[in-house]
């Protein structure tokens, strides 16, 4: 289920807003749960709907302290959710309810999206390495090699590519271009597992489903099965432009007008988000 929220936009435009907020910038949004940080080093995860909060430890980094990305790997009441974020040159995980931090990257970079998938985290850096990251017994952040469809030309193929499960398929979506506009196309790729290496195979089709996308890449995207139930359409990426959101089908071009800014910032753009009440519990 996907909703958009529009007490979530007015929420950020109050001219008052909760005095707790006070000085914190924005880091993403994950199960419901927005996830927010300051400049002495703490992070806030706020349930977008109730206002409730929960604090974690100070991460231990000196200095300025900016979130490049911010996600729960499970919701909040799940008794394995941890938070994930990614801090200067490290990812750091703190275990929901516990008083300390722990340092656990890749060892050639940072994890820059994580994504939920038949029970397993996965996470993808900014070279398009794919992980899975395993919590249990202890935090373990495993390679997975992966080689490309004919129809992805090179790995940077797609210029902002989100990690989004959908149904029974993990893909990897996005645009050519970085500001997809009038004449562009979302394109869809499927991981498949059964070979060695993986492989990811190009989507024609989402069948019954719908994918929505926020203009702030550290958002995650959602999907939606049967979108026609309220008026929207399967197989298509909604993406937000100008107060409006437009609807790519997927490997078509779009021909209305329209121009969408991808951004990345401490400001909160407009967003899909879940009612965390909404995801269940592994």
């Amino acid at each position: 289920m996907c909703c958009q929220v529009p007490q979530f936009a007015g929420f950020c435009d109050r001219k008052s807003p909760p005095s707790y907020l006070d000085g914190y910038s924005f880091g993403a949004v994950s199960y419901g749960q927005l996830i927010l940080y300051d400049q002495q080093r703490s992070c806030l995860v706020v349930d977008v709907f109730t206002g409730a909060t929960v604090s974690a430890p100070q991460l231990p980094v000196d200095g300025y302290v900016h979130l490049y990305y911010a996600a729960l790997t499970a919701p909040l009441s799940s008794p394995n959710s941890h938070l994930l974020v990614n801090a200067g040159c490290h990812n750091f995980f703190w275990h929901v309810g516990s008083h300390s931090w722990l340092r656990r990257s890749p060892r050639n970079g940072t994890i820059k999206q994580i994504v939920v998938f038949k029970g397993q985290v996965f996470g993808m850096d900014h070279d398009r390495r794919l992980y899975v990251v395993h919590l249990v017994p202890q935090i373990r952040i495993q390679k997975i090699v992966v080689d490309l469809d004919r129809s992805m030309t090179r790995k940077w193929h797609l210029s902002h590519p989100w990690l989004v499960t959908c149904g029974d398929m993990l893909l990897m979506v996005g645009s050519q271009r970085s500001s997809p506009s009038t004449g562009d196309a979302f394109e869809a790729f499927r991981l498949d597992l059964s070979t060695e290496p993986a492989k990811w195979v190009k989507v024609e089709k989402l069948e019954n489903w719908a994918i929505f996308i926020s203009i702030d890449q550290r958002s995650q995207a959602l999907c939606c099965m049967n979108p026609e139930r309220w008026g929207g359409r399967s197989n298509c990426i909604y993406c937000y432009d100008s107060k409006k959101w437009i609807e790519f089908e997927l490997n078509q071009p779009l021909q209305e007008d329209a121009f969408i800014f991808i951004t990345y910032g401490s400001m909160m753009q407009p967003m899909w988000v879940v009612p965390s009440m909404f995801y269940s519990c592994p």
